[in-house]
This record gives C-alpha cells, sequence and structure tokens, in this order.
C-alpha cells in the first residue's frame, strides 16, 4: 500500500550566491529556477505528482547555519505531522552545515518519517532505508561547507577589484545620483536630488552650520533623503519604516557635507565583513578606503568640499581643552521626543537648556521655543535628591528585616531546582536506553514511541518547573536590585552635600525628563529600592 505525502519545498538564495558574479551559477540558485526545477520534478514523477506541496523560501539567509525564518516554519510542521517529504535542489540549498545535515538525514528524518528528496544530488532518502546512506551525503556537505568560505573569499575580492577600477559596487545610489541605465556599475546624475545636495553646499559655503541648514530645509518642506528614496522606489523595503513627516536633523546634512563622492570620486571598501555568515560589517579606517577619482560627475568642485569641511568643522579642537563637568550634564531630556536636551550660556552670563530637536523642526509636538532655566533645574534636583535621601533611610530599615527572609526562600528555590535537573538528567538516560532497546528490537516502534512521549512529558514537566524556580528566583533577587551596602555607601558619601555637584547629581539620578515648566519627572538610579516610586515627579 503507497504512503500519501505531503511536500514542503524548500527554496533558500543567500547574499553570497546573489553577488559571485558568475552568471550561471547566480541565475541557476535563483528563487525562481529552484522552484521551477523543483516543481517540474514533482510533475513528472509518476508518484509524487498528485500530492499537495507547501512552499517555504529564505530569501538572502545564509546556509552556514539554521537561522532561517521558513526554515523554522517548515520544521514546526513536519513536527505536528503536516509535512512528511521535504524535496531540495541540492543539498546546498537546504543547509551547509555539514554535520547538522547528516544529523538531520541520519536521526532526525527517520525517527519523524519524513523522506528526504535531494535532486541534483541524486538523493533519496528512501532508496537507502535499511543502509547508510549519509556518509557521501556528509562528504559531499563538507564540499559545500569549503565551497561557501570560499565563495565568500572569492566575492569580496571581486568586488575589491571592482572598487579598484572606480566601478560603484553599492546596491543602491547615494543621494544626488541614480544608477547608470546602460553602464552597469556607474553613477548618473539625478538632477532633482543633485539640486538639493548643490544648496548644502552652498549655504555651508556661505557660513551656515548644520544646524540652520536643516532648519531651512525643513521650512522649505524638502523630502529627506529616505523619503526621496521611498518617493521614487516604493516598491524598495529600503526606508520603508520611516516616517512620511518631514524632519531634516544635523547629522543628514553633516552626512551629506562629509561625502567625498559629490566630487565625482568613488569611495569603497569603507567598510569589511564580520566573516562568513555573519551579517555585520566592520568600519574602515580612512586609509584603507579605496578611492578613485573622476568616474562620475561632480556635484561639488574638491576644493568647495575641502572649504565645506572647514567651514563645518570649525577649525582644529584644542586638545589641551578640559571639559566642564556641570552638575545636570547629559541628564536633562525632552519630556516629548526623550532626546538629552542642549545647553546654551547667554551673553549676560544665564545658562538654559532647551530641545534641540525643535530647534530644526517648528512643527512638531516638543516645547518650541521654550526655555529652561538651569538654576531652576538645578534647585529641583538637589531638592528631590534630598526628599531621596530620607526615604532611602527608612527604607534601609526595611530592607535589612526582609533580606534574610529572602536568601532563604532563594536557596529553597536553587535547591528544588538542582533535584529538578537531577531527575531530568536521569529521564534523559531513560531515553536513551528506550532507543537502544528499539533499534536493538527489544521493543516495537509503537512500545517505544509510546514510552518516550510519557518521559518526554516528565522531562517538560521538568524543565516547565526549572523555568518557573528561575523565574521565582529572578524576582526574589530582582526586588531589591540595589543592595543596601551599596545604597548606604553612596548615601553616606552624599548625605553632608551642601550644594549639587555633577557627582552629586549623576551619583542618584538616571535622567530629567521635561515636559513643562512646572512639570519635570526624574528617574532614579535606585528607584527600584522602593516599593511604589521608580519614578517620581517633582514641582521646581
Amino acid at each position: 500500500m503507497s504512503k500519501d505525502y505531503t511536500i514542503g519545498i524548500y527554496i533558500r538564495l543567500s547574499m553570497a550566491d546573489e553577488d559571485t558574479g558568475y552568471g550561471n551559477k547566480a541565475e541557476s540558485d535563483s528563487i525562481g529556477n529552484q522552484r521551477m526545477l523543483i516543481n517540474r520534478y514533482l510533475d513528472n514523477h509518476p508518484v509524487l505528482s498528485k500530492y499537495p506541496r507547501l512552499e517555504f523560501a529564505d530569501d538572502g539567509y545564509t546556509g552556514t547555519n539554521f537561522h532561517r525564518p521558513h526554515f523554522t516554519e517548515m520544521m514546526e510542521k513536519v513536527k505536528r505531522g503536516e509535512i512528511n517529504l521535504i524535496c531540495v535542489k541540492d543539498f546546498s540549498r537546504f543547509s551547509r552545515d555539514y554535520i547538522e545535515t547528516g544529523n538531520y538525514l541520519e536521526c532526525t528524518f527517520p525517527f519523524m518519517g519524513v523522506r528526504f528528496i535531494s535532486i541534483n544530488d541524486g538523493y533519496d532518502s528512501d532508496d537507502y532505508k535499511g543502509t547508510t546512506g549519509g556518509l557521501e551525503v556528509v562528504m559531499r556537505s563538507i564540499i559545500y561547507a569549503a565551497y561557501s568560505k570560499d565563495l565568500s573569499v572569492k566575492t569580496t575580492t571581486a568586488k575589491i577589484q571592482m572598487m579598484k577600477q572606480g566601478k560603484y559596487v553599492g546596491g543602491y545610489a547615494p543621494y544626488g545620483y541614480i544608477l547608470h541605465p546602460t553602464i552597469r556599475n556607474k553613477l548618473m546624475l539625478d538632477p532633482e536630488a543633485a539640486e538639493i545636495v548643490r544648496r548644502v553646499f552652498d549655504e555651508a559655503l556661505l557660513g551656515s552650520n548644520t544646524s540652520e541648514i536643516a532648519l531651512g530645509l525643513n521650512e522649505d518642506n524638502i523630502p529627506t533623503p529616505g523619503q526621496y528614496f521611498r518617493s521614487k522606489h516604493p516598491d524598495k523595503k529600503k526606508f520603508s519604516r520611516m516616517s512620511e513627516k518631514i524632519s531634516w536633523t544635523a547629522s543628514m546634512v553633516y552626512k551629506i557635507l562629509t561625502s567625498y563622492v559629490y566630487t565625482g570620486a568613488t569611495v569603497g571598501h569603507k567598510r569589511k565583513s564580520g566573516g562568513v555568515g555573519s551579517k555585520k560589517s566592520i568600519a574602515q579606517d580612512q586609509e584603507d578606503w579605496i578611492i578613485v577619482e573622476g568616474m562620475h560627475e561632480a556635484i561639488v568642485s574638491k576644493e568647495e568640499f575641502e572649504l565645506a569641511q572647514s567651514v563645518i568643522r570649525g577649525g582644529e579642537k584644542k586638545p589641551e581643552r578640559k571639559q566642564k563637568l556641570y552638575p545636570l550634564k547629559g541628564l536633562v531630556c525632552c519630556g516629548n521626543c526623550k532626546r538629552a536636551m542642549t545647553r546654551r550660556k547667554l551673553k549676560n552670563g544665564s545658562v538654559y537648556y532647551q530641545c534641540h530637536h525643535s530647534t530644526h523642526d517648528r512643527d512638531t509636538e516638543c516645547p518650541v521655543g521654550e526655555k529652561y532655566s538651569e538654576i531652576t533645574l538645578e534647585a529641583a534636583a538637589y531638592n528631590a535628591i534630598g526628599q531621596f535621601l530620607m526615604l532611602a533611610e527608612k527604607q534601609a530599615v526595611q530592607n535589612r528585616e526582609v533580606g534574610n527572609l529572602r536568601k532563604t526562600a532563594i536557596k529553597e528555590c536553587a535547591d528544588n531546582i538542582r533535584n529538578l535537573q537531577t531527575q531530568s538528567e536521569q529521564l534523559k538516560g531513560v531515553k536513551l536506553r528506550l532507543y537502544e532497546k528499539y533499534t536493538s528490537g527489544s521493543i516495537t516502534r509503537d512500545e517505544y514511541l509510546k514510552q518516550k512521549t510519557a518521559t518526554d512529558a516528565k522531562i517538560a514537566e521538568n524543565e516547565e518547573a526549572i523555568r518557573r524556580g528561575h523565574e521565582r528566583m529572578q524576582e526574589l533577587d530582582s526586588e531589591h536590585s540595589c543592595s543596601d551596602e551599596r545604597l548606604d555607601a553612596v548615601c553616606s558619601e552624599y548625605r553632608k552635600s551642601e550644594a549639587l555637584t555633577y557627582e552629586l547629581a549623576h551619583a542618584f539620578i538616571s535622567a530629567m525628563y521635561i515636559h513643562d515648566q512646572d512639570n519635570i519627572e526624574i528617574v532614579w538610579k535606585f528607584g527600584d529600592i522602593f516599593d511604589e516610586a521608580e519614578i517620581s515627579k517633582v514641582v521646581p
């Protein structure tokens, strides 16, 4: 009697596969070609053509590990018995990890009753029933793993060679340019965006700083580079989460003014890969960049670019200059946008704080034009710290009373967890012996599965109890995250302070959120020592 199947088609394509530069290989491994090859194979199969199919495709994921969303989804369906046949183009699409591939083929799939077919490798697990076909598969996967590492090196080498030739190898053109429609790896001027880039440089050369330039762009409703990209490429994922509200910032302007690409040069190798399978990259020192002059139309001359650098940087900083640590440095934040406020000093000597975001965007919920006196904020902080010290002293007494009870409860939890872990290890030994009995023929498959299920249930029950035990220990341990000794030491050091200092403010305060002149929210570093006050509100 033939077996009924539900077929899982698995397809994978990584970024390295796409960027090899070898046309035939890249084309054959494309998502569309893998899909067509597998479906053609199944359509022509005398038995499998009639069974339903489910497709799982991971586009842009490496094969050196199994952290892939659709692979995980497919395996969940396998565990639930919803899929009992997996079909791939070749082993490298399934995985380049030869050890795990062998484990799946020799252990996981046979015990789950899953048939596995790799078309180009001529592998069908049904052909190996009662025999070992895994050695051939593992050796082939070792070759795939070596190929994956070699492919990464070749891809990087090919890109560096292209950079040295002055070719642009980025996926998207920088703001102000577009990818040339007929010449591969070349940039072409985008007149609309280039006009804005030119405006930014012109204003900088006239003496405007980055904040002033950003404010002017916002007032003229000029879309930011991200918004402009979205308007030209609505089908792309890049910048898809960006707000539709126009909001240029000083950092956006600074990025344009420091991009050497606008002089007509290609600039590459600014970052290097973190390794095979890694999505992280590492910034390169500027002397390691690959710069080739005169590769596309310039928006600014080299002289204008260099002059803009000296204008926005305002000359060399004095290395011997000592930074002044004023009391609330880095603590005062806008209650709306949560950004740190800017500290400014007037000619008359008075000092105030202002939301930096509102200086660039007048159409915002942040307090536009509002100034908050430093003297007032420091007085509020100093008074609040005094109140905090009184509460801390009262709480310290209570902490000592409950400390011993908490330690006892933690020890009981730890003892219980150790007992449960010992039981779980014993149950895992039971599972292993059951497997040995099954493979030796001492018990049937049904008996094995029944006893294995019961053992797994006991292990799961223990694991859940262990998890709850750990959570309880964490709860007990975090009830007073700041120990009495630590808090007592800080309170003792600053109890006799007669004025607010940098050390005093930063010893107790994590942040001060300014909502308005009469509503200041203070977040304490030791807030969790109190039962009801992690955050206190103080009216100066």
